[in-house]
């Protein structure tokens, strides 16, 4: 009996995605299934009355270099914010940037009480370093946490506290710094080449950019796996077979099928908010007063599809797993970092997710893609949690397959 593909691919997140698109360069054919009815995984988008939301806070950044080897960002309608943070302790605000966009930020970042001339120009050339080093380089040296290799960088505690550890919470959702530096120093490095933005359709635009790139796959959406094998899945609706499978899921489902490790996890509770349209408000803002709130985008100010007209979409953020008790504590939060009334913050949905990035403690580890009983696993949770690494990782396990299928 002929297999139904010659690689059966399990989940159609990005690294599912990116791994089809592989093998049907190289020109195998695919079956790619999902449980979901729509292929991206967590990146996902939907319509709540006339509000494009997304499942959580994400963002795209259009520097990551495998994001670029797909080919999808040739016409993709990226509108990308302010390289600028907006600080507000309660009192006064503070815009810090990067001068070489606009000179003003360089007197305006100074302004900061927790941020002295030498502390900007130590954070400075960190930055210059971690732009023109490469990921190989950076993931080479010793590991640490964050805040200490801040601190053998002579970063003040004060600078540390008052500006990185507020910026940094809500991208590595760990209030403390405990995160891998290696982690954090690719996540900057990225930051330093890139102008992270949205797409009009929200973050779903991208998985399904990705998927019409896909010219011999054949998608399968509704079916879960229930057991895979080497030479097979089967799944809630049906039995295929193939000489090769890989499982692109998530973490918590690969461990299911697999047997694969499941990191812990780090949970992100994100509120979508209206508000009276918003002018100049498309940098990202941080509470440096409360801290409750990690950070507050306008996101529909770079892209006004995304909202009714005459109101602004805010996706405001925590790190940890929160509910309608605290509706009331964050509209207040999101009311005094945009400068409006209370009564005029809608909260339009909440989003809670509990598995929204692995712990990545050090020494990071970087489990390229696994096999187990000639079952490959990918996922971002196996490279860097990001669109970077789940791309790399799809990569990266399309290549082992093909090299099976000369055995």
């Amino acid at each position: 009996m002929s297999d139904d593909a010659d690689v059966l691919v399990v989940g159609a997140g990005l690294a599912g995605l990116r791994a089809a698109q592989v093998l049907n360069r190289a020109g195998r054919h695919v079956i790619l299934l999902d449980s979901a009815d729509h292929v991206g995984g967590r990146l996902h988008s939907r319509n709540v009355d006339g509000f494009v939301v997304d499942e959580g806070f994400q963002l795209i950044n259009p520097a990551y270099p495998e994001l670029l080897a797909t080919g999808v960002m040739t016409d993709f309608d990226l509108r990308s914010y302010k390289p600028v943070v907006r600080f507000s302790d309660g009192e006064s605000t503070y815009e810090l940037g990067d001068p070489r966009t606009d000179p003003r930020l360089l007197l305006t970042s100074l302004r900061h009480p927790d941020l002295t001339v030498t502390d900007a120009l130590r954070i400075g050339a960190m930055l210059a370093n971690l732009r023109f080093s490469s990921a190989a380089k950076i993931v080479k040296n010793p590991d640490s946490s964050t805040r200490d290799a801040l601190r053998r960088m002579h970063v003040s505690a004060r600078a540390i506290d008052g500006i990185l550890a507020p910026f940094l919470r809500g991208t590595l959702l760990d209030d403390e710094l405990a995160t891998s530096w290696h982690y954090s120093a690719l996540v900057l490095k990225s930051f330093t080449r890139g102008r992270p933005g949205t797409h009009p359709r929200g973050i779903a635009a991208l998985p399904q950019a990705l998927s019409e790139q896909l010219t011999n796959t054949t998608l399968r959406l509704g079916e879960t796996a229930l057991n895979v094998s080497a030479t097979g899945v089967e799944t809630d609706q049906a039995r295929y077979s193939a000489r090769v499978v890989i499982v692109a899921t998530d973490a918590t489902s690969a461990h299911r099928l697999t047997g694969a490790d499941d990191p812990g996890w780090r949970a992100q509770s994100t509120w979508w908010w209206s508000l009276p349209e918003q002018r100049d408000a498309a940098q990202l803002r941080i509470d440096s007063h409360r801290r409750f709130l990690s950070s507050a985008l306008d996101i529909s100010s770079v892209a006004r599809e995304r909202a009714p007209q005459g109101r602004s979409l805010i996706g405001a953020c925590a790190n940890g797993v929160f509910d309608a008790n605290c509706d009331r504590e964050v509209r207040d939060d999101v009311a005094r970092l945009y400068g409006v009334a209370t009564n005029d913050v809608d909260l339009i949905n909440r989003d809670v997710v509990p598995h929204a990035l692995p712990v990545l403690t050090t020494p990071l580890n970087l489990h390229r893609c696994q096999v187990r009983d000639h079952v490959i696993t990918a996922g971002d949770y196996l490279q860097t949690p990001s669109i970077q690494g789940a791309l790399v990782s799809g990569r990266r396990g399309a290549r082992i397959a093909l090299a099976r299928l000369v055995r």
